[in-house]
């Protein structure tokens, strides 16, 4: 550990290894028994200009944070938020959404109103996701393919303070929050990235059974506003199978295209063959 000034607080002191997203969710997306131990990802590669899957145990860390703002992010938000993704043994926050009936009902979306479920810890929802986004803005995370910033401009001051308890939420940040049906089971994760299909700064990131994202300014349009978990009282949630159906068609292309390490390939073809 070294010495330095606390990105949160602001503070000179010993800084932590900080993850940018929590140890945990790493466990989560190994291999239980152990065929393929080390997770599997898929990345845009602006190299080959499509996507590519990889494999690594690398856990993206950096010198960020000092203990009493990691506990911080922890007790406000980690500790309620991991114990309820998804598992292959279950899916304790799906479940939790299950007990009511959604305010919407569609055939692939369901919008659920978390104000009726009180055990759901919204506020946890919210400071953990702002927590990563944050950490994503504050430091250049090296993850083996070039560094990682996202850029938020004057939102960055804004969620520090929400995350310090000394702020509001950011006025003109939405957050939108999608919980995967356990139906649809995608144990993976991704890292916090921009997206270039909106008029509008819109980024998002994914651990086991929860999509976030997060749009910033008065142009995001007010369907979108409507989603978010901190703005509007009923602190909605929505349940849609779209992001495991984003991640799994990502998967195909990245397949079709050969831009799979042959080992890697090879090795899941031998668990698909002994599955059928």
């Amino acid at each position: 550990m070294k010495q330095g000034k606390c990105k949160l607080c602001e503070k000179e002191g010993e800084l932590q290894e900080s993850h940018l997203l929590p140890a945990a969710v790493y466990r989560m997306c190994r291999s239980e028994n152990e065929e393929i131990a080390d997770p599997v990802g898929i990345l845009n590669d602006p190299k080959i200009k499509a996507f590519r899957v990889y494999q690594s145990s690398r856990q993206i860390t950096g010198q960020v944070l000092c203990h009493s703002c990691e506990q911080t992010l922890n007790s406000d938000g980690e500790d309620w938020v991991l114990p309820n993704l998804s598992t292959l043994q279950g899916f304790p926050l799906f479940e939790k959404l299950k007990k009511i009936k959604p305010e919407i009902a569609e055939e692939d979306l369901a919008v659920y109103a978390c104000t009726k479920v009180p055990e759901i810890r919204t506020d946890a929802l919210a400071h953990f996701a702002i927590g990563v986004f944050w950490k994503a803005g504050v430091y250049d995370w090296q993850t083996g393919r070039g560094p990682l910033r996202l850029e938020f401009g004057s939102y960055t001051e804004e969620m520090r303070k929400f995350l310090l308890g000394v702020g509001a939420f950011p006025l003109h940040a939405y957050l939108i929050i999608n919980v995967v049906p356990p139906s649809y089971p995608t144990i993976s994760a991704y890292l916090p990235c921009p997206s270039k299909a909106f008029e509008f700064p819109f980024y998002s990131f994914y651990v086991p059974g929860v999509e976030f994202m997060l749009t910033l300014g008065e142009a995001t349009p007010n369907f979108l506003r409507a989603f978010c978990i901190s703005t509007n009282s009923q602190r909605p949630v929505m349940s849609s199978p779209s992001t495991a159906q984003f991640i799994g068609k990502r998967f195909a292309e990245a397949f079709e295209s050969g831009h799979v390490p042959k080992k890697l390939a090879g090795r899941l073809q031998e668990i698909r063959a002994k599955k059928n």
